[in-house]
């Protein structure tokens, strides 16, 4: 029998500020909780949600999706290179994903031991506390906004080639307030904190913007905020998800490669533009932000699940399945079972393996971090 013991782990503020959410319900529970960034922990139940982590450290592990648009390139088989059957239980957020899990569902490699899940999306379980107009006042006005302005935020997946800067010029010819929420970036990546504070030390000082504590919950930004711009962000699903239209800058690169490339966006619930009409599609969005508006809570409606139970439902079914019991929720149903090809297994292997030995081995053995660099090194020169 396992013990009510859960520890969440993290990598960057944003995991962890949903992580608080859950462990509050857990808590209540009965369950004794702790929040790590240590991905070796060893857990009685780990809770799970990074691309690569390593459950082998948990008596009993849970899986979770970090970012509504997780992977997007690569969908809908996510699992090839991020596979959740080395887990016990995996939940989902959304109609759309459980399409992406059903396409991939004949693969061993996407199925947990005891079952997937759709749950829904935690951050969604404290939308009303978003829509309260009360709360968006006072916050709106403890930032400084004019709320006789429209306000538009600028929130990217990543900020690099003075991508703020390009906004900031946009939206000066408008009568709009300029708001910026850069993410919370962890110290593992100084290019982008680097990025960040030159962006903050170019605009601190322009009374037409503002800049907010990339600690900030993103939907608190969102909440006082009337249309949200990124390139490829999670932060455009939640924007819609809160009945805020969101607008993809479709040139606008992405760092993530070499050479940058272009984001991925075509979702169809954003407006998409390019950095030269930034300045005309904000404008249009503004004069007829009704119909915008109607559009953004419309898809929110149609694409969201449990909104408001997401987190009970979670803890319902991990309840009953460590306690041997029947969830009270049906787990998905997978398709019949196939084989992978060669190739597919070749790549599907070779991804697990060497991630294993980066992410794993080589940080928690030296001599071992040492010789796959002189491995690399070899090869390189071959």
């Amino acid at each position: 029998m396992l013990k009510k013991e859960i520890t969440f782990i993290y990598l960057d503020t944003v995991q962890k500020q949903v992580y608080e959410m859950i462990a509050e319900e857990a808590k209540k529970r009965g369950y004794k909780t702790s929040i790590t960034d240590n991905k070796f922990e060893k857990c009685e139940i780990g809770w799970y949600c990074e691309h690569i982590n390593h459950p082998q450290f948990s008596k009993f592990s849970v899986i979770m999706l970090h970012d509504i648009m997780q992977q997007y390139g690569n969908w809908p088989d996510i699992w090839l290179r991020e596979p959740w059957n080395k887990y016990d239980i995996g939940f989902l957020p959304s109609k759309v994903w459980v399409d992406n899990w059903k396409l991939s569902s004949q693969y061993y490699y996407a199925n947990p031991r005891k079952g997937v899940y759709l749950t829904g999306w935690p951050k969604a379980d404290r939308l009303a506390e978003y829509k309260d107009e009360s709360k968006r006042i006072m916050l709106a006005k403890k930032i400084g906004l004019d709320p006789l302005k429209r306000t538009i935020l600028y929130a990217p997946a990543w900020e690099n080639d003075h991508k703020q800067d390009e906004f900031v010029q946009s939206m000066l010819p408008l009568n709009v307030n300029i708001l910026i929420k850069q993410a919370p970036w962890p110290d593992c990546y100084p290019e982008q904190l680097a990025n960040i504070k030159e962006m903050y030390e170019l605009h601190k000082d322009n009374p037409r913007v503002i800049q907010m504590d990339p600690k900030t919950s993103i939907l608190d930004a969102i909440m006082v905020s009337d249309v949200l711009v990124s390139e490829e962000s999670s932060t455009m699903s939640e924007s819609v998800m809160l009945g805020k239209p969101a607008i993809s800058v479709d040139n606008w690169l992405i760092p993530d490669t070499k050479p940058s490339r272009k984001p991925a966006n075509d979702y169809d619930y954003v407006i998409k533009t390019t950095k030269e009409k930034l300045t005309e599609c904000i404008a249009g969005v503004i004069a007829d932000y009704d119909k915008y508006q109607r559009d953004a809570r419309q898809y929110s409606e149609s694409h969201f699940s449990n909104i408001g139970t997401c987190i009970p439902k979670m803890l319902d079914i991990l309840d009953a399945v460590i306690a041997g019991q029947e969830s009270p929720i049906e787990s998905l149903k997978r398709e019949k079972s196939t084989k992978l090809s060669l190739a597919q297994w070749i790549k599907h292997k070779d991804i697990a393996l060497r991630r294993e030995i980066t992410t794993n081995y080589c940080v928690r053995y030296r001599l071992l971090k040492k010789l796959y660099k002189m491995y690399k090194k070899i090869r390189g020169k071959e």
